[in-house]
């Protein structure tokens, strides 16, 4: 009817469906705003980010699930709604498209996984390169430490080797430094963003239980 006033409600919860009907379609959407739907304004290390959206993005099931559910989520926080409201709305959209609450969960829960095998691949590299880089060096801060005892033997005569030995040590104590600096750096930021991450999935899962 001409002049009839559509209601705001039906307008939005139509624009909120064609964008969920578009990821499902897209796929390269989720592809290209992975990262979005967990590293927007939480803080978290953009390497590490990326490595576990890589991870998500390998492990993405077909068809529509928690991954587009959440982007669907992570897009109506703009629009300032409380999560009982985004969450049913999200889901009332969803349903369309055959998502059921079970599959919600079941998804949720795989990709959860997924996060826990790349935690354990992660402590397997971080402990490898622990092995390599300071293993190595430590051995070589023990031969020197040999050299200046054979050498300490010999007095004044064997004094520049002493010097020269002291100095690769301080060297080598450099490196091992700066490489034990990088290696805890690069865990505590991967450990937080990893338990952010799994912090804000157990919540949705929390709120799939509590609001739908």
């Amino acid at each position: 009817m001409a002049g009839t006033k559509i209601d705001g409600k039906f307008v939005w919860f139509l624009k909120l469906f064609t964008f969920v009907l578009s990821v499902l379609l897209e796929g390269s959407y989720v592809k290209n705003y992975m990262k979005n739907i967990f590293g927007d304004n939480h803080g978290l290390d953009e390497k590490s980010m990326a490595f576990i959206a890589n991870a998500i993005e390998k492990a993405n099931l077909p068809g529509f699930d928690y991954v587009e559910f959440k982007q669907a989520i992570s897009n109506m926080s703009k629009m300032n709604l409380d999560d009982a409201t985004a969450y049913k709305t999200a889901f009332a959209t969803a349903m369309t498209l055959g998502l059921t609450k079970d599959k919600l969960l079941e998804t949720a829960n795989h990709y959860k996984t997924v996060l826990v095998r790349e935690k354990e691949q992660f402590d397997k590299a971080l402990l490898k390169q622990e092995e390599s880089r300071i293993g190595d060096n430590l051995k070589k801060v023990d031969e020197y430490k040999n050299i200046i005892v054979d050498n300490e033997l010999k007095m004044k005569e064997l004094q520049t080797a002493i010097d020269n030995a002291r100095a690769k040590m301080r060297e080598l104590d450099y490196e091992r430094n700066q490489s034990q600096q990088k290696i805890e750096e690069a865990k505590s930021k991967f450990v937080f963003t990893h338990q952010s991450i799994m912090n804000l999935i157990e919540k949705d899962i929390e709120n799939i239980g509590k609001y739908i």
